[in-house]
């Protein structure tokens, strides 16, 4: 799939309660504004937290609300090596995680410039996270709205209890803050479905749009309803046929998971089906994505010699299925059918 860049600002609220783990002097306290949160492409938050003089390693770890620390807590890590802490060297007892070992703990004493923060640790926290080991407690946490994490901020590199550290449990909530414009135009998602349609002159075409109807898509949405059929009416003289459909979505336990309106040549209908879409919902960042493609798959009829699915969306993704539809079921369904698939990841920054 061609994706478009995407980066949203998620706001942070930090819990009013935090744990000094052994009395010291440094400051090894964190607070909102040292830090900030990032949703990429790349399916995973970043997360950058400011450099204070007294702290030289962070990690990410359970929260307890314990103060005498008597649960256990266990250290958080990623499924897979990443980029950003994949090769950061944690100590337990004084020694180095053998890298054979592939604990890929959620750690840094890798100092970055931020933009905003100055000098900052860097974390890319993937959606699922891992704890405990074989023989013990042990699970994953789906980050989502309201869950608790802990930054633990060390004196000492390489989360080396040899020295103080602190922790600073926080809770994430994933709401988008207002932003000023984005760099994409509302308006050029018309302009990108035509540019795939462009690719397909000549041949019987039947098309899928799969359009995130979401509350963060209103102002995509809108242009697509202004401007979608009328390019279309000049554009389709050059298809011996032309079909469109659409699979509405937004998430679980929304007013709606998918909604299909059948392949039409019938242009009027269709834009009355746009104009009756109704955007709301999506208050986690990760959408039903899969079970649109799934529905645009196996809920059509194709025929044409050219199949495309167009997805327009500016969120990932469940990493988890939530239903009974997995990434592998759609990209069957869409692999057996000879579809191609297409996706406008928009802006929302």
């Amino acid at each position: 799939m061609n994706n478009n860049s995407m980066k949203n600002r998620i706001l942070i609220i930090i819990s009013l309660f935090t744990v000094c783990a052994s009395l010291h002097a440094q400051d090894l306290s964190i607070s909102s504004g040292d830090l900030r949160l990032e949703l990429r492409k790349d399916g995973g938050f970043h997360l950058f937290i400011r450099k204070k003089p007294d702290i030289s390693s962070v990690l990410l770890t359970e929260t307890t609300r314990d103060p005498q620390m008597r649960a256990d807590n266990y250290a958080y890590r990623a499924g897979e090596w990443n980029p950003i802490n994949g090769d950061e060297i944690r100590l337990l007892n004084g020694v180095p995680i053998p890298k054979e070992s592939r604990v890929y703990s959620l750690i840094s004493s890798t100092v970055v410039n931020h933009s905003e923060l100055g000098p900052s640790f860097h974390i890319y926290i993937p959606y699922i996270l891992y704890y405990g080991y074989e023989g013990g407690r042990r699970g994953e946490v789906y980050l989502t709205d309201g869950t608790y994490l802990n930054i633990r901020a060390f004196a000492l590199p390489y989360a080396d209890y040899r020295g103080a550290f602190r922790d600073n449990p926080f809770t994430l909530e994933a709401k988008q803050e207002p932003v000023p414009e984005p760099e994409d135009k509302p308006e050029d998602v018309v302009d990108k479905i035509l540019d795939v349609l462009g690719k397909e002159k000549g041949k019987a075409l039947d098309i899928v749009i799969c359009l995130d109807t979401t509350n963060s898509m209103k102002k995509y949405i809108d242009p697509v309803r202004a401007k979608l059929i009328p390019e279309l009416r000049e554009f389709v003289h050059s298809f011996p046929s032309f079909r469109i459909g659409m699979v509405l979505f937004k998430d679980y336990y929304e007013t709606y998971l998918t909604r299909v309106i059948q392949f039409t040549t019938d242009f009027n209908k269709f834009q009355r089906d746009l104009n009756a879409i109704r955007v709301g919902g999506g208050g986690d960042i990760p959408e039903a994505v899969h079970e649109a493609l799934h529905d645009g798959a196996v809920k059509f009829k194709w025929e044409a010699e050219s199949r495309v699915i167009v997805l327009v969306t500016d969120a990932p993704a469940h990493p988890k299925p939530r239903g009974k539809i997995t990434k592998e079921m759609m990209e069957k369904e869409i692999s057996n059918r000879n579809i191609a698939v297409h996706s406008i990841l928009v802006n929302n920054e």
